[in-house]
């Protein structure tokens, strides 16, 4: 029994001896144990007794010794896999990453991996077998677990025993700790040694949490930037965000200026207000925030713009480290960091994220703008057409008016009365001058306008209130007679005050005044003067239709002043010396004779027929005279007799005796003036015709021409009045023309002078419808006559 004993004695030291070896191996290098004295002396000790075990266990009796040997490979299995656990939880779970605490039944903490420490921030030591409720106390109360702390949830957990708990923990940054986000994650140990205790989990979701965080907010700003309604709301708010609630250290948006196409800094804001810099404007070049407009790259950050340009720039000396990103066509985002530090990959990618949120918000704002703008230009337009619609209708309605009129006041009174039909215009009047005094006179009006016409002065005389006062301005009806221009008074508040057309204007609620002169060629016969209730008066389209719709009131006017000069068969006859008329110039130089006009036609084409009967006397050969007429060019030989040949002659725009008609005179007599070889051109005017305003007219548009003789000339006028009267209602231009033909050329002579082929001819229209035509005017006067 003494050996056995012994034996076991020595196995024990043996056992012992190793377990010293282990840790001398587990905590020294190998190079620190070759020099060590005390591991030196523990190997020399462990071979001698491994010498003495073995010695005894020879000497031992069979049934001690299998006894031994399945001891030894008991106590060495045992061994191994003490070992084996003391490397599962030294070696691996303490390398873990995630916090794991084992707390036994009794609520003490009895064992902490290392990740505990990173972590919670908590030396594992001051863990290991104390209470875990009163550890959690005084180390974790800080640490927000939802609605509660860390230690509250740990002591409910070790209350309950048999609950899991769960919950996401904040664990704020102090001089110990890193601000994290943990998953937190307890349960019960249902088996082993430590059955009734429990095991904690904490695993470190900070990453995931923060791009969570940020993709919540992302999405709030992101709403909250798309309903901004101006580019500097957007600029300011992406700005705001990326320093805020992003927390990047710095960040800029720059814009382009649509007048310079530079660079502007719009918006910046520095976590810092101090590390704030000054921005500059930014064109061409090789900057970098120019370059990474035009690039359009997705990104341009600081280290690959310096890794393949160089420096930064101003950039480089204004922050640690930055990142551009391109906002399109409209700028540039700019992040940085200015506290040394540089943007993780995590940041860069929210920094591109937010950028494109700021890109779409602006350029949706640019397409609302441009929606905008369309629809405020359709609006424009359709109020344009509105109006140019009720300035057509107005027109048409005139037109008829105007035609139907057999004096110059029923076209001007028809106008004011269909004027005064127009939305917003609430009174109407037609100005002329007196020639006599110089003054404005009215000579049509529509509307409430007699207060207001009760000022208009008569004379051009300055007096006190009581009387006729000229005033300066002059009223628009006068402006636009002496300008021959449209005037727009788009608002009589804006005029100066003691204006009498202005104030009387305002009295009667008028707002705004527009006039257009009434112009026939180069004759002035008055304005047209419009009241409108609303201010701004008409649109530019308005005036210009209001001016057309003058032009042909001239016209109108000037139509009937020709023909009342053509048929009133009596009026004043004037003599003009014209020194240059090429057409007429040449008809009387070919002719050499006595010219007398009778009758005086305007074509379709502008032209004029002049028909003139050319003296035979004594001395003077028909056949000489026709011949040279045919030679003329613009004459025609209509017949031939004794006394006369009578032709036609056509006048074109450029001739003066044509500007002379059109002026509302009628022709009477051209003839050569012996004494100078110039044209003596008699032509005659309706008494009522202003004589000093026509020679004035005439004189002044047309170069070599003057007055020579005044006279007067008396005719029974009713009879011829009633006759052209007569003409004009029942016959169309068609018909009067081939009339007209037919009679000058002797169509309707005993014997005929020239049969209808022949005035067929001359007019251009074929035989048979010259016969219709002159069948159906025939017809007509008989009627007008006979009925």
């Amino acid at each position: 029994m003494l050996a056995r004993a012994e034996y076991d004695e020595k196995l024990q030291e043996l056992f012992s001896l190793i377990e010293r070896q282990d840790t001398l191996e587990a905590v020294k290098s190998p190079a620190e144990l070759e020099t060590s004295e005390e591991y030196r002396s523990l190997t020399d000790r462990l071979v001698a007794v491994q010498r003495d075990v073995e010695s005894l266990l020879t000497e031992l009796p069979d049934d001690d010794f299998r006894v031994a040997v399945e001891r030894l490979q008991r106590t060495a299995a045992e061994r191994t896999s003490e070992r084996r656990y003391e490397s599962l939880t030294e070696d691996v779970l303490d390398s873990s990453q995630e916090a794991t605490v084992v707390v036994d039944a009794d609520g003490s903490v009895v064992w902490a991996n290392a990740a505990t420490e990173t972590l919670l921030g908590v030396d594992r030591s001051d863990l290991r077998g104390r209470e875990y409720a009163s550890a959690a106390t005084d180390h974790f109360q800080d640490i927000e677990a939802g609605a509660e702390s860390l230690a509250s949830l740990i002591r409910a957990g070790l209350s309950s025993r048999g609950d899991q708990l769960d919950a996401t923990v904040h664990v704020p940054e102090d001089e110990a700790r890193t601000e994290r986000w943990l998953e937190y994650w307890s349960a019960p140990i249902e088996t082993g040694l430590y059955a009734g205790g429990r095991i904690e989990h904490y695993h470190d979701i900070t990453t995931r949490y923060r791009r969570e965080q940020y993709l919540q907010t992302l999405h709030r700003a992101t709403r909250e930037l798309m309903t901004a309604e101006t580019d500097e709301d957007v600029t300011t708010h992406a700005v705001a965000t990326a320093t805020g609630a992003l927390d990047f250290p710095y960040a800029a948006v720059f814009t382009r200026d649509e007048a310079t196409g530079d660079l502007v800094p719009a918006a910046s804001e520095a976590a810092i207000p101090e590390t704030d810099p000054t921005l500059p404007t930014v064109s061409g070049g090789t900057d970098p925030i120019w370059s990474a407009f035009t690039d359009r790259v997705d990104r341009t950050d600081a280290e690959t713009y310096r890794g393949g340009n160089g420096s930064g720039g101003w950039l480089d000396d204004a922050f640690d480290d930055w990142i551009l990103c391109p906002l399109g066509e409209q700028g540039v985002f700019l992040v940085a960091t200015t506290d040394g530090r540089s943007l993780s990959s995590t940041k860069r990618t929210l920094a591109e994220t937010w950028a494109a949120n700021t890109r779409q918000a602006l350029k949706q704002l640019a397409q609302t703008r441009n929606l905008r703008e369309r629809d405020r230009e359709l609006e424009r337009q359709n109020q344009r057409l509105s109006r140019l619609n009720r300035i057509n209708r107005l027109i048409r309605s005139v037109g008829p008016a105007v035609v139907s009129a057999d004096t110059r006041g029923e076209v001007e009174t028809a106008v004011c009365r269909h004027l005064l039909q127009m939305e917003t215009i609430t009174g109407a009047w037609v100005a002329d001058v007196d020639p006599s005094t110089d003054g404005t006179v009215c000579r049509a009006r529509a509307g409430s306008l007699d207060t207001y016409l009760s000022d208009v002065p008569q004379a051009t005389s300055k007096t006190d209130r009581t009387g006729a006062v000229e005033a300066t301005p002059a009223v628009p009806a006068r402006q636009a007679y002496e300008t021959r221009s449209s005037v727009s008074v788009r608002d009589l508040v804006a005029v100066e005050s003691g204006v009498w057309w202005r104030d009387r204007g305002l009295e009667r609620g008028t707002n705004s005044v527009v006039s257009v002169p009434v112009v026939h060629e180069s004759t002035r016969l008055g304005a047209i003067e419009v009241h409108l209730d609303r201010p701004r008066g008409m649109a530019e389209e308005e005036v210009e239709a209001l001016a057309e719709l003058g032009v042909t009131i001239g016209h109108a006017i000037g139509a009937i002043r020709q023909r009342d000069a053509l048929l009133s068969g009596g009026g004043i006859d004037l003599t003009f010396r014209v020194d240059s008329d090429s057409g007429l110039s040449r008809f009387v130089t070919a002719v050499d004779a006595p010219v007398s006009v009778t009758d005086v036609s305007r074509q379709d084409d502008g032209t004029y027929a002049v028909f003139a009967a050319v003296e035979v006397s004594a001395g003077r050969d028909s056949d000489r005279i026709e011949t040279q007429l045919r030679d003329t060019p613009g004459a025609s030989v209509l017949r031939t007799d004794a006394t006369s040949v009578t032709c036609v002659l056509t006048l074109g725009p450029e001739s003066p005796t044509q500007q002379l008609i059109r002026q509302g005179a009628a022709l009477r007599q051209v003839k050569i003036r012996p004494d100078s070889g110039h044209l003596a051109v008699t032509v005659q005017l309706p008494y009522e015709t202003d004589v000093r305003e026509y020679v004035d007219t005439v004189t002044g548009a047309l170069d070599g021409i003057e007055l020579v003789a005044k006279s007067s000339k008396s005719i029974d006028w009713q009879s011829n009045g009633t006759v052209a009267t007569t003409i004009d209602d029942r016959l169309t231009d068609r018909q009067r023309e081939a009339l007209q033909m037919a009679f000058h050329a002797g169509y309707f002579d005993w014997p005929r002078s020239a049969d209808a082929d022949t005035v067929a001819a001359e007019i251009g229209i074929a035989q048979s419808t010259l016969s219709q035509h002159l069948r159906t005017a025939e017809r007509k006067l008989l009627e007008e006559l006979f009925s």
